[in-house]
């Protein structure tokens, strides 16, 4: 919330905050100016004050018009200074940032996150501000969602089970054919065919891959991150993880699913993996609360597994099958932000947002994983991805 973000400022020492660049590349400043747009600008925003950005040209109006921000400052003078000069504006990044900070800024610590270009720290520096570099300040201000987040976020989510219900739709349709491939419209259905389908299922609903969706089959889902070939054929009995994290093109907030479909006959041992990653992951969200402690939570998960023989990092660090990844993360603008499931002292917070993914993995099958998003709340958390099974056999 960005109320938490002069919280931050206060407990980090720093008097004030500053980012830039395009809202498309740099989800910082989307988030603390709400502008959408590919033009760069630089915000800042001192502590206990509302954020300003400086901008140029046609930028500054359209700042004015399109984000949130309510004070701005011009460096249209700038700008044609440097072009009349026929300089470089990253190579005199001091120019911009002197008479901006110099009308905005009255503290003595200038915080700075670790993706602030190396040539505006040393500009800012070099006009005699003490510059400190807080990695994680704008990620733990992000943490905590606003309601207009958490509706993006809800909306995120909705497209991505449409799109992930296109995908199960195809493979339920499909027939079994030679050597056990899944067959549609007379040709084996390979993991190419099912990322077009997400991909134009997200299209209709203003959305888009974040990057790409993971879409594995078999043993090769082992690595729970291989993204899967586009050759890559399915078969009937073989678990298929299909994990999407797209962005709305709009808002920019990202939901991230992951269901693992069968299509045809299920052994015993790939019904037992789902019974426990299925069991795994109830048991996590009952204790998905406000004020619940973050290891409290993982226990629960892998304890669960434990019962049902399998194996995990978290219980045993040399474990190489079961449970080899974190139990999940927080959402948002990015698909990976806080809290950390990795922070295991910390404590959730109503208004967090978390992807819960428990799975299990093994060698000679490959892996099954389930993924739904969370709202922290007081109670049981409240769950986003509604309209499909956790456990989906076709």
């Amino acid at each position: 919330m960005i109320e938490d973000l002069d919280r931050c400022l206060h407990e980090e020492g720093v008097d004030a905050i500053v980012v830039e660049g395009n809202g498309f590349e740099k989800p910082d400043v989307y988030w603390m100016t709400g502008f959408r747009s590919t033009d760069s600008v630089i915000a800042l925003h001192p502590v206990d004050e509302e954020t300003v950005v400086a901008a140029g040209y046609h930028t500054v109006t359209r700042v004015q018009r399109e984000s949130f921000v309510k004070r701005t400052f011009d460096l249209t003078e700038v700008y044609d200074r440097l072009r009349a000069e026929k300089k470089r504006v990253l190579e005199n990044q001091d120019l911009l940032y002197e008479p901006f900070l110099q009308a905005h800024f009255s503290g003595k610590v200038l915080g700075v996150p670790d993706h602030l270009p190396v040539s505006s720290v040393l500009a800012i520096r070099g006009l005699g501000y003490d510059v400190r570099v807080v990695p994680y300040l704008l990620k733990d201000a992000r943490a905590r969602k606003e309601p207009r987040e958490v509706k993006a976020i809800q909306k995120a989510a909705d497209a991505t089970m449409y799109a992930v219900g296109r995908a199960v739709e195809l493979i339920k349709d499909c027939d079994i054919g030679p050597n056990h491939q899944l067959v549609h419209q007379g040709r084996a259905l390979t993991v190419g065919d099912i990322k077009v389908v997400l991909d134009t299922a997200l299209i209709e609903k203003r959305a888009e891959a974040a990057e790409d969706s993971i879409v594995a089959v078999g043993k090769k889902a082992f690595d729970w991150h291989y993204l899967g070939a586009t050759k890559d054929v399915i078969k009937e009995g073989e678990p298929l993880i299909i994990d999407v994290f797209p962005r709305l093109k709009e808002e920019r907030y990202i939901a991230d699913v992951t269901r693992t479909v069968v299509k045809g006959t299920v052994s015993k041992r790939v019904r037992e993996m789902f019974d426990a990653v299925k069991e795994a992951g109830d048991a996590s969200v009952d204790a998905l609360t406000g004020g619940a402690r973050v290891d409290d939570v993982n226990k629960e998960c892998y304890d669960v597994l434990s019962s049902h023989g399998f194996d995990s990092k978290f219980l045993n660090p040399k474990a190489e099958e079961g449970m080899t990844h974190g139990l999940g993360h927080g959402i948002g603008l990015e698909v990976h932000e806080n809290p950390s499931m990795y922070e295991g002292e910390k404590r959730f917070q109503e208004g967090h947002v978390m992807a819960i993914e428990p799975g299990v993995y093994l060698r000679s099958v490959g892996g099954v994983r389930i993924e739904n998003d969370y709202l922290v709340t007081k109670g049981r958390a409240k769950r986003l991805t509604q309209g499909l099974e956790d456990v989906i056999f076709v």
